[in-house]
């Protein structure tokens, strides 16, 4: 008897000591369609360029054509969740960001940590005018380079992202290999965004699942 209850004690606080995933999870549907253009905001570096220009959503699939430079986020702002995302160059290599807990004020550039999908750096993380993870190696460089070589696909591939925010951490997967990992995080909430530096990107299967 004693034996069984060491192990029903065992399991239970096994089970326990998981951290639990909220069931408010999202499907890949439930992004980028056409009817969610009005679900997000938009920030550009010209004022003079019609946002609809530069987004469009169809079909679960986010086209941005590279027009000026700047962002689009979210109109909640998250903490503590997994994020999931495809994206691929559509005709030539260049740089773009996932940019998570953002913080009010909109500009370009903003205050938020950006998970890099630079060619060839995809998995950096940049900490941003003036946040800070203790990861950064001294007071002037802002940018934690990934632990792994490049592993991205092809132009015109679609690659694979995963962030976890948890707390005051940030863990980044490509294409399934963890590139890095950063504590110590200056803020631990905000909006989620990704971004438009002047290269033609596509982005699907956006999910987010909340962790407790």
């Amino acid at each position: 008897m004693k034996t069984y209850l060491i192990a029903f004690l065992s399991a239970f606080f096994l089970i326990f000591s998981i951290p639990a995933v909220s069931q408010q999870s999202s499907t890949t549907q439930q992004f980028f369609k056409k009817s969610d253009f009005s679900k997000w905001v938009y920030i550009l570096n010209d004022k003079e360029v019609n946002s609809s220009e530069v987004f469009k959503m169809d079909k679960g699939v986010l086209h941005i054509n590279g027009i000026s430079s700047g962002y689009l986020r979210t109109k909640k702002m998250f903490s503590n969740y997994e994020l999931s995302i495809e994206w691929r160059w559509t005709k030539i290599l260049g740089n773009s960001g996932v940019l998570v807990h953002i913080q009010p004020k909109d500009i370009v550039w903003p205050v938020c940590y950006q998970v890099q999908l630079k060619a060839d750096a995809a998995g950096d993380i940049i900490c941003m005018n003036g946040l800070w993870a203790k990861e950064c190696t001294d007071s002037v460089s802002s940018t934690v380079k990934k632990m792994q070589f490049s592993n991205e696909k092809l132009l015109g591939e679609w690659n694979s992202m995963k962030v976890i925010c948890i707390h005051n951490t940030l863990k980044v997967f490509v294409n399934g290999v963890l590139q890095n990992y950063v504590t110590g995080l200056t803020v631990n909430n905000g909006f989620i965004g990704f971004q438009n530096e002047g290269k033609a990107i596509e982005f699907k299967n956006l999910s987010l699942v909340y962790i407790k």
